[in-house]
């Protein structure tokens, strides 16, 4: 049985546990992230949902997941990253690029910057299908053929990323 910690609209935990599977309460928010992992080039590295999940299988999506209780947005990004892909993520290579307030959950978005080869991740097989690098195109193509999971500010996002490689570029 998995457990989240329940926030209130403000961000501030509740003390309240919530069981994964379960309706939420009207008012009350859980924690997920969202992390974009992209090379020196602007690609981001995304996968394809197992067949076997329960919500959207077979598309192609970005690493993510919920906060287990106790766990913050940091510690989850690095959990589901490293279970999901085989990837580290450290203070070095990684940012918060946004953080925003959905239906029922907080949802924290991170860049996480790494050249790592397709043949060096360890997908987690009940959770992902297959990965690849993606360009922009490439990612707008999934989405026009109903491939890609719909993140409404994939646009925003591709500026922070270029902010990010600029960023980079100048270290």
């Amino acid at each position: 049985m998995e457990l989240w910690d329940i926030y209130d609209k403000c961000f501030i935990k509740t003390g309240r546990l919530h069981e994964r599977g379960k309706p939420m309460a009207d008012g009350d928010y859980h924690l997920v992230v969202h992390i974009y992992p992209i090379n020196s080039n602007g690609q981001i590295l995304i996968q394809k949902r197992a067949d076997t999940v329960s919500w959207k299988p077979g598309y192609w999506a970005v690493t993510g997941g919920s906060a287990v209780s106790g766990d913050d947005a940091w510690a989850t990004c690095q959990k589901e990253l490293w279970e999901e892909l085989g990837l580290k993520a450290d203070r070095e290579n990684a940012s918060l690029a946004m953080m925003y307030r959905r239906h029922n959950s907080f949802c924290a978005v991170w860049i996480v910057r790494t050249d790592v080869s397709i043949d060096e991740l360890r997908l987690q097989a009940s959770e992902v299908k297959e990965a690849r690098w993606a360009t922009r195109e490439d990612i707008k193509a999934l989405a026009n053929e109903g491939l890609w999971v719909d993140y409404f500010y994939m646009d925003f996002l591709f500026r922070l990323i270029d902010d990010e490689l600029r960023t980079q570029m100048r270290s």
